[in-house]
């Protein structure tokens, strides 16, 4: 199917969703069976959901479980995971964010020496529980799907402290909507961990650039780097074209 109708079929179901075959074909200025065809290869590759008689963007407010988004795009997340551990130096003190992403990274800091560590993350804690690193689990309520610390015990935790570099995980990154996540207590233990940090570095695989979830973490001005990876194509990659001045580096 084409790119850009592909494209252009996700910005009218951001602006109105769900949408029929039949307003598609419209819009679009094509046959229904097209959209049909197009509906098929798209929702196969996750970014929509068909339903009768049309299609709508998937939900945005349901999480997928830790263990299922693990086994996800593994790769592209070790890769990111250990390019990032790779820039970090002795001394650091560094916060890692729960998520499968951030996970890599603990697991490739797991021989290093000399970093102190915080997370909200059990399992983070657990990777790095076989290290000799020096690792500080912040307190709070449990978020039991997730294995996260959340409320408001944590986050005043988190504000006694400051920190060299806060690697953040996130649902979706997107130009009009930002930098994006599902959970609400999550963003706000996200957004304590960005206030008391010298760096923020994003850490999101390929395949989230250019989506959306269900709310907003933070602007992009507040981060320092986002780390994703290279295109298949080999030239280009969206998350040039999100408008972010920071640091992008493509692994």
């Amino acid at each position: 199917m084409s790119t850009e109708r592909e494209k252009q079929i996700i910005s009218l179901l951001h602006e109105n969703s769900p949408l029929t075959v039949e307003e598609l074909a419209v819009s679009l200025d094509v046959s229904e069976v097209t959209v049909r065809r197009d509906l098929v290869a798209m929702e196969k590759k996750g970014v929509i959901s068909r339903r009768r008689g049309g299609a709508a963007l998937p939900d945005q407010g349901a999480e997928p479980l830790f263990v299922q988004r693990e086994k996800k795009n593994h790769d592209l997340k070790r890769r990111i995971g250990q390019y990032a551990a790779d820039q970090i130096r002795e001394g650091e003190v560094i916060a890692l964010d729960v998520g499968t992403t951030t996970a890599e990274l603990a697991k490739a800091l797991v021989k290093r020496r000399g970093i102190t560590v915080f997370t909200s993350s059990f399992q983070v804690a657990s990777i790095l529980s076989k290290s000799n690193l020096h690792v500080y689990m912040i307190g709070g309520l449990i978020r039991f799907n997730e294995m996260s610390m959340v409320g408001s015990v944590a986050i005043d935790t988190i504000k006694k402290f400051n920190f060299d570099r806060y690697y953040l995980g996130l649902a979706a990154v997107n130009k009009e909507r930002g930098l994006t996540d599902y959970s609400v207590e999550e963003a706000a233990v996200k957004q304590a961990f960005i206030a008391q940090s010298k760096e923020v570095i994003a850490l999101v695989d390929r395949t989230k650039v250019g989506e959306s979830s269900l709310l907003k973490v933070c602007e992009f001005d507040q981060l320092s780097e986002i780390i994703t990876n290279r295109s298949d194509e080999g030239s280009g990659h969206p998350a040039l074209d999100l408008g972010f001045q920071g640091k992008i580096t493509l692994v």
